[in-house]
């Protein structure tokens, strides 16, 4: 695990904030599930989209219900198996679905590690990512100085700093319209 700054401040996170920073990193890479869907020709992508659509309802349109236990069973039949795969947008679709479960998992469980997890995991789709480009391993000292590790962990600290805002449909609106606003996933891939 990345010993970065706001570690102490993920886990400290109320369990709405917990969700809406999972659903805000899964906002900001699903272009990597839906280019790997589109790779394999599969339309799991437009289910991917919609589960996010709903979570973003759930805590932004009063009254709305969402049975969770369906939603996630159509989510785990729609998750790559990394083996199955001989390229490499596998992984940063991989690493989609686990911040997407972490989602679930902030809803139902009500975990206090959920947005670490989903935090680790898009810093670890950075980390891959180098690595496929520079054919090494990286280590820490060297991750956390490289731009994309940078830009992701400015984005990660200015999700929380809105996070630190009385609940509310039009904070959490915000929080997706700052994340599409950025108009690229964690590894530079343009959304627009």
């Amino acid at each position: 695990m990345l010993s970065l700054p706001i570690n102490d401040q993920l886990t400290n996170l109320q369990a709405w904030q917990q969700s809406v920073f999972c659903m805000a990193l899964a906002e900001q890479n699903i272009t990597h599930f839906k280019m790997f869907s589109q790779a394999i020709e599969s339309e799991h992508d437009v289910i991917a989209d919609n589960i996010l659509q709903l979570f973003w309802e759930k805590l932004t349109v009063k009254g709305a219900k969402i049975n969770f236990t369906i939603q996630e069973e159509n989510f785990d039949v729609i998750i790559p198996e990394a083996s199955d795969h001989e390229f490499y947008g596998v992984y940063p679709a991989v690493d989609y679905c686990v911040i997407t479960n972490c989602i679930f998992n902030s809803f139902t469980s009500k975990s206090k590690e959920e947005a670490l997890n989903a935090s680790q995991t898009s810093f670890a789709t950075i980390a891959s990512f180098i690595e496929l480009q520079t054919g090494e391993e990286i280590d820490e000292a060297i991750l956390i100085e490289e731009p994309l590790f940078i830009e992701q962990l400015d984005v990660q600290k200015t999700i929380l700093k809105m996070l630190d805002n009385e609940r509310c449909p039009e904070l959490i609106k915000s929080i997706r319209t700052y994340i599409r606003s950025l108009e690229s996933t964690n590894i530079g891939i343009s959304t627009s």
